[in-house]
Formats: C-alpha cells, sequence, structure tokens
C-alpha cells in the first residue's frame, strides 16, 4: 500500500513537471514568434531560428520551473485561506519578478556574450523596443497564470472540502450505526422480552404500558439513525421512556432524576447519547437493594450536561463502557471543539459540552429534519 502510493505521488510529480515543461514551451515559442514578427514583419523559419527558438524555449521553461517551486514557498508563508486577495497579489509581483530576471535579465547576458543574432539576425543589443514589449508579454502572460491558478486552486480547495465533508458525514453514519447496534442489540431484546414475560400474567396494564414503552424507544432509536442530531427534549423524553423500562426491571433500586432548564431543551445532541450514558450506568454496576444506583442528569451554567451516577462497580469487564464513551466523543468533535469531561471518582460523571445551534447551518437544519 505504501509503495502504491509513493509510486502515485512520484507518477503525479512527474505529470506535473510535464505539464509546466508543456507550457513553457508553448509560451515561449508564441513569444518567440510574436517578438520577431512585430520587429521584422516575418514569422520565424525554423530552419534560420533554430538557436532563438530552443533558448526561448529554454528560458521560459525554466522560469515556469521557479514559478512553480515558488509557489509552494508563497503557500506556505501566506495561504490563500488567510488572505485571499493578498496571496494573489504577492504571486503576481513574485512571478512578475522572477520572470523579468530570467527573460530579460538573462536573455540579455545571453546577448552580451555571444551576439544579438543568437536570437534572429536583425537584433539590435540597443533594441529597447523589443525589451518594452517583451516585459508587457510578462506582464499580461503574469496576470492571466495568476488568474488561472487562483481558479484552478479555488477548485481544487472546493473539491478537497467536498471530498472532506463526504467523508465526515460516511464517519458521522458509521459512529451513528455503531451507536444504534448497541441498542437494537438481542441482548436488550431478550432481557426486555423476559420482562413482558414475567408481566404479562401478574399485571397485564403495567405488560401493555411496558410494550408500549419498549415500541416508542425502538420507534425513536430507527427515526434517528440517519440524523446527526436531534432536540435535547426529544431525546429527554426518549431516556424517560428507556428509564420506565429499567424501573420496571430494577423496582426501587435504581432511581434517575432528571433537572435540567427549558432554556437549553431546544439545543441540539447527538442522538442516543444520554441514553447511552444511563444504560452504561446500568451495565457497568450492581444493581440490588442494598447497593442501589443513583443517576443525574442536569445542567451547569446552561454551558454544560453534566451525567453523575453512584458507584457499585460489578466485576464484569468495563471495556465497552470505554467504547461507548469514546463514540460520543467522536460524534461531539464533528460539531464542536469543547471537549467532554470524564472524571472517575467517588461518583462517576461525564460533562458533556452544550451545542449552540446556527440558524445560519442549512446543512444542521437538514439533518435535524
Amino acid at each position: 500500500m505504501a509503495l502504491t502510493l509513493i509510486r502515485f505521488t512520484m507518477n503525479e510529480r512527474i505529470r506535473r513537471l510535464g505539464l509546466v515543461a508543456l507550457v513553457s514551451s508553448g509560451v515561449g515559442l508564441l513569444f518567440f514568434i510574436y517578438l520577431q514578427y512585430s520587429e521584422t514583419g516575418k514569422f520565424p523559419v525554423l530552419s534560420q531560428n533554430l538557436s532563438g527558438l530552443l533558448l526561448s524555449i529554454l528560458l521560459t521553461c525554466l522560469t515556469g520551473y521557479s514559478v512553480y517551486y515558488m509557489n509552494f514557498f508563497l503557500n506556505w508563508l501566506l495561504p490563500w485561506k488567510s488572505m485571499f486577495a493578498g496571496r494573489f497579489l504577492l504571486g503576481y509581483i513574485t512571478h512578475i519578478g522572477i520572470a523579468t530576471v530570467i527573460l530579460i535579465g538573462l536573455g540579455t547576458a545571453l546577448i552580451d556574450y555571444t551576439g544579438p543574432e543568437i536570437f534572429w539576425k536583425g537584433l539590435t543589443i540597443n533594441d529597447e523596443d523589443v525589451t518594452w514589449k517583451l516585459f508587457i508579454l510578462i506582464l499580461v502572460t503574469g496576470f492571466i497564470y495568476n488568474v488561472v491558478y487562483t481558479i484552478l486552486f479555488s477548485y481544487k480547495q472546493f473539491a478537497v472540502a467536498q471530498i472532506e465533508t463526504i467523508q465526515n458525514e460516511r464517519k458521522q453514519l458509521e459512529l451513528q450505526f455503531e451507536a444504534l447496534k448497541s441498542q437494537l442489540s438481542p441482548h436488550y431484546l431478550f432481557n426486555s422480552l423476559n420482562t413482558i414475560s414475567s408481566l404479562i400474567y401478574n399485571d397485564p396494564q403495567t405488560a401493555e404500558q411496558f410494550i408500549r414503552r419498549l415500541a416508542l424507544t425502538y420507534q425513536y432509536i430507527l427515526s434517528t439513525q440517519h440524523k446527526k442530531y436531534v432536540f435535547l427534549m426529544d431525546e429527554i423524553e426518549f431516556v424517560q421512556s428507556y428509564y420506565y423500562l429499567l424501573r420496571i426491571r430494577f423496582q426501587q433500586s435504581l432511581t434517575l432524576e432528571i433537572n435540567l432548564p427549558n432554556s437549553i431543551m431546544n439545543s441540539p445532541i447527538p442522538p442516543l447519547t444520554l441514553q447511552l450514558l444511563v444504560e452504561n450506568a446500568v451495565k457497568h454496576n450492581t444493581i440490588s437493594q442494598d447497593k442501589p444506583l443513583f443517576i443525574y442528569i442536569s445542567a451547569v451554567d446552561n454551558t454544560q450536561l453534566r451525567v453523575m451516577n453512584t458507584k457499585n462497580e460489578s466485576e464484569q469487564a468495563s471495556a465497552s463502557f470505554r467504547i461507548g464513551l469514546e463514540n460520543i466523543r467522536k460524534r461531539y468533535q464533528f460539531f464542536t471543539n469543547r471537549k467532554i469531561e470524564v472524571k472517575d471518582e467517588e461518583k462517576f460523571m461525564v460533562s458533556l459540552p452544550v451545542i449552540r445551534l446556527n440558524p445560519s447551518a442549512p446543512m444542521l437544519q437538514k439533518s435535524m429534519a
């Protein structure tokens, strides 16, 4: 895989260098034809102007490669994202300077060393008209090049951004699917069916209510599987239905208290986040009359959601607990830079940042639809 990537990188680099040489050669050829025609009124003949053509192509290729490698430095020195107009202007001025030094400066030095007829017969060393024409060509060509380069660079950045967006959405769906699998596990359904079985003869009314709540939980799970966010009020309603199912199973040994202000109820949250934390608290603690479990969901300064539970740790491994927390962390990373805090002390506590909904983000609104 690594060797294939290296080969691809080398092939791409060779392809780009070849393209630079091709374009530069074409520019050199056009420059030479225009300058000679404007001075002599005749198009150059290959057999009579071979040295001039080759030197023109050589000088423009040297200019092309110099500009090509200079762009890497300029992109590092002043990235397009930080100052678009400044980067365009800096590139234009730099490219004009490089082309002037090579085409006019080095070209003049060659004429001084070999004589003007190396380009074409009749060219004089003091012909300022040719120099000014060449400089104007450099200005115009440099501007066209920078415009084209800017368009291609912008398109490439747009394409990269689109690819990253698709990759992020795919990763989100994968994380969502992992969370979904844990909620649709056969173990969860098996426990629920066992509870229904024990209730259906002893307490049919409670059994009916249990089935209704179970159906609501599955309806919520399936309806949110493709959503990035849900409203906190919907997640809380789901957690309360889930708590009802747990309460039937554990009776007075399990207590869930929810104390959240109305001001954050419309804030977005990745679906199944709170339910996953409640489920993990139940799964990884011993629950009995002697060791009851208390779970508290609260808010801190309207900026954090806090899920805290007492600890009666069971002997079972808690690897899946860490996997669940990592799933939540990764899903939060798509929407906020604020970190999830985990404290495992006398009580176990997870603090989740309250995410503020940006009305100008249509993709976010769409994901909650």
